[in-house]
């Protein structure tokens, strides 16, 4: 059984990490604002994939790995950086005009499978934040986690993940509405180079606290 203790003293810390603003958050209020909520729900299931893979990291010691690999860790930080500074460009490149009615928008490339760009692109910025296995031990390590039976590890895991879900799922359903989707529409431009902008700042922040050696 799950040591209780544990579990909620790590449920307490993590309550409040969750809604701090992120590339995962901005990932899913943008899709929320272009594309139907089977695009958002099927991005947040494959951002949750990474997010389990990371936290799984954390729990059978990937921090320590990283910490005897300096250049391991480094090129986990700029690969992230480079993704999220991808993305952000791609934004800021993307041609007005896109229809988003319907929630048809493009605001990723046109293919022949939508669905597998919406996920791809939860996956990928959830696994951007690769480097985040060092916090998130941290965090087990400041909640008891890494001194507890593997049950309560992966307990705590569960819970990592219901309180994203809840909080992701949240997020795009408010921006799902039509009210913050005509404001989108009103101000698609400014509102496409603002999240792109974001995007980058998060990529290069990445990069510069790691070369800075945070």
């Amino acid at each position: 059984m799950p040591e209780l203790t544990v579990v909620t003293a790590f449920a307490l810390l993590w309550a409040v990490i969750v809604p701090t603003p992120g590339p995962n958050s901005l990932m899913v209020t943008h899709l929320a604002l272009t594309r139907p909520w089977s695009h958002v729900g099927v991005a947040i299931a494959a951002n949750m994939t990474a997010i389990v893979l990371i936290a799984l990291c954390a729990l059978f010691g990937m921090a320590a790995v990283l910490v005897a690999f300096p250049w391991l860790k480094l090129a986990v930080h700029v690969l992230g950086g480079v993704y999220l500074i991808y993305f952000g460009v791609r934004l800021w490149l993307r041609r007005d005009g896109s229809s988003t009615q319907q929630g048809n928008s493009e605001a990723y490339p046109t293919d022949r499978s939508p669905y597998l760009t919406s996920a791809s692109r939860g996956f990928a910025t959830g696994l951007s934040n690769a480097q985040a296995v060092v916090f998130i031990t941290s965090i087990f390590a400041a909640s008891g986690v890494l001194n507890a039976s593997l049950v309560t590890g992966l307990a705590c895991v569960g819970v990592m993940i219901v309180m994203n879900v809840s909080y992701l799922s949240f997020l795009g359903w408010i921006f799902l509405k039509p009210a913050p989707r005509r404001v989108y529409e009103r101000f698609r431009t400014v509102i496409e180079k603002l999240i792109g902008t974001l995007f980058v700042v998060f990529g290069v922040r990445l990069i510069v606290r790691q070369l800075a050696g945070d």
